[in-house]
């Protein structure tokens, strides 16, 4: 039998003899001699590699190549295993070759060698990006806002505020002076949960009206409408002024009501007629306010 036919009989019968070998853990004499004679017919057809000579003259005394008895030892002899071919044509003669047959030849545990899959390398963990940004979420509140890595949060004891999120302090000292001053930019959110009224614009009007009583705000961007949370919301941008009149802080106020509730955003930072911590931090902040997302409270009807 010449290689290509020793491969296609190999190759067919693998899979079945693996699958049978699962189910049947006996042995016996038959079954180990074709076990043995299959090998044997492998090794004819795909000689290793190496020279392996001496191991077949080492091994001359236990078994034959090709004659039908083999010395084992003075006044003992064993008998060959029939030939793959010898078997194969004898059960075609006798009628008895089918699929069944043909899975019994593989019964030995020789056959049963397993296959050990690939291994598969784990692909590496990709690297947080120390500048991507986070999110605050708050289980008592909720409410969710993302923010820059290098902010601080400080949650607060109630609703007003229920937390705030601050920029990184800025350091300024004086040319004059050893006096050195830090300014600090922040975003607060804070919830009033028993508003006089929850119409959004008269809420809206009558805080304004509180402002420009109390703190004699001065505002830069009068009511707008916009939107906070995906509801309609109004804005303000103003400064105020310290006891002698000079501008002091700048604020910026987001106004919405979600499930009879005021959310309140406000961020504010040092007045300054150039660019500093408040200007720097506004696009960050704009950014913040407009991800701001309230978990509405639904209510079966």
């Amino acid at each position: 039998m010449d290689k290509v036919k020793v491969l296609l009989v190999l190759l067919a019968l693998s899979l079945g003899g693996n699958i049978f070998l699962v189910m049947s853990a006996s042995e016996n004499q038959f079954t180990g001699g074709v076990g043995r004679s299959l090998m044997y017919a492998y090794h004819q057809a795909f000689p290793p590699l190496e020279n392996t000579t001496e191991d077949l003259e080492e091994s001359g005394n236990a078994t034959s190549a090709h004659g039908v008895n083999a010395t084992v030892d003075e006044g003992e002899s064993v008998e060959e295993d029939p030939s793959l071919r010898d078997i194969l044509l004898r059960m075609d003669e006798e009628g008895i070759l089918d699929e069944e047959h043909l899975l019994m030849l593989l019964a030995d545990r020789e056959w049963n060698t397993s296959v050990e899959p690939p291994e598969v390398s784990a692909e590496p963990e990709p690297t947080p990006d120390p500048n991507a940004w986070r999110e605050y979420s708050s289980t008592k509140w909720r409410f969710s806002i993302p923010y820059p890595p290098t902010w601080e949060i400080k949650e607060g004891s109630g609703s007003s505020p229920a937390v705030t999120l601050s920029a990184p302090a800025e350091t300024e000292c004086s040319s004059q002076t050893t006096e050195c001053y830090q300014y600090i930019a922040s975003l607060t959110v804070s919830i009033d949960q028993k508003p006089e009224t929850i119409v959004l614009e008269d809420y809206f009007n009558k805080k304004v009206s509180k402002l420009q009583k109390d703190l004699a705000i001065t505002a830069t961007s009068k009511s707008a409408p916009t939107t906070l949370s995906g509801n309609k919301a109004y804005w303000i941008e103003y400064y105020t002024r310290d006891s002698r009149g000079n501008p002091s802080k700048t604020y910026m106020q987001y106004f919405t009501i979600l499930d009879k509730k005021v959310y309140i955003l406000t961020y504010s930072g040092p007045y300054s007629t150039s660019e500093n911590v408040y200007s720097r931090n506004k696009p960050d902040v704009e950014k913040m306010i407009k991800e701001f997302v309230v978990e509405r409270e639904y209510r079966a009807v």
